[in-house]
Order: C-alpha cells, then sequence, then structure tokens
C-alpha cells in the first residue's frame, strides 16, 4: 500500500487499525480477568476458588468473543477489496 492509495481511498486502512484495537482489547481482557480470577471482580463472587474458576472461564470466553467481533469487522472491509476486484474484472 502506497500513499497514493490512501489518498484516493483505494484501500482502507481500517483492517490494520482493527488489528491494533484487537490487541489493546485483548490486553484489557487480561488484566481484567486476572482482576476477577484474584480479586473477586466486579460480579462479586467472593474470590476464592470458584472466583478463580469463573473469572478464568469469563476471560476465555471474552477473548473469543472479542476474536469473532474484529474477524467480522476485517471481513466486512475485505468483501468491499473483493468487490473493487471483481467490478475491475473484464466482462
Amino acid at each position: 500500500m502506497n500513499f497514493s492509495d490512501l489518498l484516493s481511498f483505494n484501500k482502507f486502512v481500517s483492517p490494520v487499525l482493527i488489528r491494533i484495537i484487537y490487541w489493546i482489547g485483548l490486553f484489557f481482557i487480561a488484566i481484567g480477568t486476572l482482576g476477577a480470577m484474584f480479586g473477586g471482580g466486579m460480579l462479586g463472587m467472593g474470590g476464592g476458588v470458584s472466583g478463580f474458576i469463573f473469572g478464568l472461564i469469563g476471560g476465555v470466553m471474552m477473548a473469543l468473543i472479542w476474536r469473532v467481533v474484529c474477524e467480522i469487522w476485517i471481513v466486512i472491509f475485505s468483501i468491499n477489496d473483493r468487490l473493487g476486484i471483481i467490478a475491475e474484472q473484464p466482462r
């Protein structure tokens, strides 16, 4: 991708930004998971073994959900790229 692609909107920067946002979100999910596992978290599980297990399961589920959401965003933007390639093909 070069600078002229950015100025003419031939390529989107959103997929790159989505990947960066994914890693930032994953960092916050990890921090929240650790807080839930060792501090009882926002759900008020009270800590202990149950808080640790529920925090771990919740963190894994949130990481999977976050991954799916980010992949859906990337797919939406890649559909536009692929439609542009199809439109450029001779008939």
